[in-house]
């Protein structure tokens, strides 16, 4: 692979390019509204579990090849690559037709079919993303500068991120209601007449927007190293290829980076379970869903403040005591969700929330560090791949508990109208003693196999 001299310049304006990029890309203004938009389409609840399952598969079949090819064929042509299949995903969401309940077989046939078609592109864009932007940017820096330099990156993106996710909650909440929108703009006196079936697209045209805003800074980044000119796509696969099976056999040969990717697996998966229901979290709370994006509004403002500390934690802690720290918010949250008792049972919750941002922070700034440049965008795709199936896997789990709750609380008699509230109530109560025991599998790992401890690993030569 052949290499474009790194500067500081250079390492500037890929980093504040990368910035704009994951905040256009990841800041989605559907998010609030993410379940009943596919409800509201006309989908059902089975067959929006069934399209987020495919598009996790695809993120997990293309994760690694995605990132074996930018190391190989360039970051920045995944990284563009990335932002056009964002491009036509929106547009495949906006062609959709919105089903209701006099639809016809045909209809919903086309809806399915478009929404499978959206979830592909969702989830190629995704791989493609994953791994290109970040090296893209940590290897614009000059090698002496990388460990000085990153840190304040990651610390500014954790920043813009948040301010992103604030404004895309607030903002796609507010114009998914036809009736506030009609509301504001007849405060200015239009009447428009917004329907709810015209309002429910609002907020992908708003994402269509950041998706033609991502592909513009994409195009604007440089590319600091770049395969062999010329070679046939074929020959390129090929070594992408061998290219992961090498940086796998890496991976498990090396003993920083497999337990940093272990760590990531432990905490992620939890914490991706408990966003993916925190909306019936809140509802046993018996807090009204107009608070759920205020309530994750609030969170990305903490995160937002609590940067300059992740930054701090990072220079002067050692990897140990910061992924503790990690351990230890996310334990508080899940111990606290035994308890529901109204409200009060957010302040608890609050390090939980808290926990994602600063394991993504600590996972790259220490990954990037023990990770040679010729590999890295393949070991961070195994990063996301890894992390993906472990949420998978414990998502299923999950399904599997609750089940069986829901066939116990039916057996003895309960309304069904409550069987469902009451398998969830049960199977959080048990999510503790799950993550405890994960806890302790990793560090009866560590002190085994890896004889030494985080510190030790992540500063030691090779």
């Amino acid at each position: 692979m052949n290499s474009i001299d790194q500067s500081p310049d250079l390492g500037r304006h890929n980093a504040r390019l990368f910035i704009w990029f994951r905040c256009l890309f990841n800041c989605r203004f559907y998010y609030p509204v993410y379940t009943i938009m596919f409800l509201d389409f006309g989908l059902t609840m089975a067959q929006f579990a069934l399209l987020n399952a495919l598009w996790a598969g695809v993120i997990v079949l293309l994760e690694v090849p995605s990132g074996a090819l930018a190391d190989h064929l360039g970051r920045r042509n995944l990284v563009i690559g990335s932002a056009v299949l964002m491009v036509l995903e929106m547009t495949v969401l906006l062609l959709a037709p919105v089903c209701g309940p006099d639809a016809t077989p045909g209809q919903l046939m086309l809806l399915w079919w478009l929404f499978v078609l959206n979830r592909v592109l969702s989830g190629a864009s995704e791989a493609a993303a994953s791994g290109a932007d970040e090296a893209l940017a940590y290897d614009a820096f000059p090698e002496a500068e990388r460990r000085r330099a990153w840190p304040k990156v990651l610390a500014d993106l954790t920043r813009a991120m948040a301010i992103g996710f604030i404004l895309a909650t607030a903002l796609g909440a507010l114009v998914y209601d036809a009736g506030l929108v009609n509301r504001m703009l007849g405060w200015i006196g239009i009447e428009a007449g917004i329907t709810p079936e015209q309002s429910l697209k609002f907020p992908i045209w708003l994402n269509l927007i950041t998706a033609i805003g991502a592909l513009l800074v994409a195009l604007r980044m440089v590319e600091c190293h770049r395969g062999e000119p010329g070679q046939p796509a074929a020959r390129g696969l090929r070594q992408a290829l061998v290219n992961t099976m090498e940086a796998g056999r890496w991976v498990l040969r090396s003993p920083a980076p497999l337990v940093l990717i272990l760590l990531g697996v432990l905490f992620d998966s939890m914490i991706r379970l408990f966003y993916t229901v925190a909306p019936n979290y809140y509802r046993l709370l018996d807090i009204r869903e107009g608070w759920f994006g205020v309530i994750g509004a609030g969170a990305a403002l903490l995160g937002m403040a609590t940067a300059g500390i992740m930054e701090r934690m990072a220079r002067r802690c050692g990897a140990g005591l910061n992924f503790r720290v990690v351990g230890l918010m996310v334990g508080i949250g899940l111990v606290s969700m035994m308890m529901p008792v109204g409200w009060w049972s957010l302040l608890p919750l609050v390090p939980l929330l808290l926990s994602m941002r600063f394991l993504q922070y600590f996972l790259s700034h220490y990954l990037n560090q023990v990770t040679d440049s010729s590999r890295r965008a393949t070991v961070l795709s195994f990063k996301g791949l890894s992390m993906n199936l472990a949420y998978g896997l414990v998502t299923l789990l999950f399904g599997v508990q609750a089940a069986v709750f829901e066939g116990r609380f039916r057996a003895e008699g309960m309304a069904e109208t409550e069987v469902v509230q009451a398998a969830f109530a049960e199977s959080i109560f048990w999510w503790p003693a799950w993550y405890a025991l994960t806890i302790l599998a990793f560090w009866a790992f560590l002190r085994w196999r890896m004889r030494g401890t985080l510190d030790q690993l992540v500063t030691r030569p090779g």
